[in-house]
């Protein structure tokens, strides 16, 4: 297993990071651990677990400001349709990021079905 940087589990130690060594960055999840992840819960027949751990792979190259930016905009009556729409295609082009877009996409029209898009 290594992060998101390329360091191996075992260089992520406690006597190195007071010593100054490494950033956050190193501490990142990588995309490749996360899908290992999710084939772990397939197999144990934990479905949404899988799927959820498959959009968190996607995500780790997409900024932090990005996704929080996404989570204020799927928060009810905060975003019109176009707004979601634009966010999917974000997702699935500029991040490649296809499992996530679709979940935008769902979130819509839920949001649409139940009136919960702002005008």
């Amino acid at each position: 297993m290594k992060s998101k940087t390329g360091v191996s589990l075992e260089e992520l130690r406690l006597d190195r990071v007071v010593s100054g060594w490494g950033d956050m960055a190193d501490f990142s999840i990588a995309p490749e651990t996360l899908r290992h992840q999710a084939g772990i819960a397939d197999a144990a027949g934990r479905r949404q677990l899988a799927e959820n751990l498959r959009r968190a792979a996607e995500l780790v190259q997409v900024p932090d400001a990005v996704i929080l930016d996404i989570y204020n905009a799927l928060r009810p009556c905060r975003s019109t349709a176009a707004e979601l729409e634009a966010i999917a295609s974000r997702l699935r082009i500029e991040f490649r990021a296809p499992a996530c877009a679709r979940w935008v996409e769902e979130a819509l029209e839920v949001y649409a079905r139940r009136r919960l898009l702002r005008d």
